[in-house]
């Protein structure tokens, strides 16, 4: 399979979870896995930055990021919602008034949700994507391109930096964290979807990717579960909603520990 197809599956799948966001926007996977998808083509389009001009990576880059974003806030309360629910079951209360913080937290999500599916929002999703798809679609790879010796070459790279990065990571610099996390990423993706030009490497690769991904992802999700935790307690007027959301947000930094 050639480079261009594999881009252009990694697209179809985006157009795939984005019609099934559109047919249920109800469950949570569906805006997770579309996040997923259009962080997949994007962490691939990074992999092979070194073979695309300057003008194409950034464009390409630029629209993946900002569809991805669009349903950022829309995931964060999904988030939100799935951590309380946690916290609820393994400290269940009577006093506590959990089923009231958490029908405030639906509630947001419902709204968040209906502005993710308003014509502004999905004009400008189609939009991004279209400028991906066309950028895609005028990618010209020549035959000749020796991509064996490239993908090997790119893989033992970042192999070696992300390596390097994570030996002498301080656990508590969370933005050290989550940009050694997001390069793990790009490695496990690089690493699934090139496998075939370099199968023995990308095996490897993808595991060590995995291993220090999962390290990693422990520390930045508890990291961004505290903030958002903290920002929303903020957020509440009823002084016994905000002492109970602080307290879930506290549970997180144990995971620092």
């Amino acid at each position: 399979m050639s480079i261009q197809t594999i881009l252009q599956n990694r697209y179809a799948d985006i157009e795939v979870e984005w019609v099934r966001y559109l047919n249920n926007p109800f469950d949570p996977e569906r805006a997770h896995d579309l996040r997923v998808m259009i962080r997949t083509l994007r962490g691939l389009i990074k992999f092979l930055k070194r073979r695309l001009t300057p003008a194409t990576y950034t464009t390409i880059d630029t629209n993946l990021s900002q569809a991805a974003n669009l349903f950022g806030d829309l995931r964060e309360l999904d988030v939100l919602i799935e951590e309380t629910g946690t916290y609820a079951y393994a400290h269940p209360d009577k006093k506590a008034d959990y089923q009231g913080l958490l029908k405030i937290l639906r509630d947001n999500r419902q709204h968040e949700m209906a502005q993710t599916l308003t014509e502004g929002t999905q004009a400008t999703l189609k939009k991004d994507l279209e400028s991906v798809q066309q950028q895609l679609t005028q990618l010209k790879f020549t035959q000749t391109t020796a991509w064996h010796q490239y993908i090997v070459k790119e893989l033992n790279r970042r192999n070696h930096k992300l390596v390097a990065l994570f030996e002498k990571l301080d656990f508590k610099d969370y933005p050290e964290v989550h940009h050694v996390r997001k390069r793990s990423k790009t490695l496990r993706y690089a690493s699934t979807y090139f496998a075939d030009f370099a199968p023995n490497k990308a095996n490897k690769s993808a595991k060590l990717a995995k291993d220090i991904q999962d390290d990693t992802g422990t520390i930045t999700d508890a990291h961004v579960n505290y903030m958002r935790l903290r920002k929303l307690a903020d957020q509440l007027s009823k002084n016994a909603d905000k002492q109970l959301l602080r307290k879930i947000a506290d549970d997180q930094l144990k995971k620092f520990e």
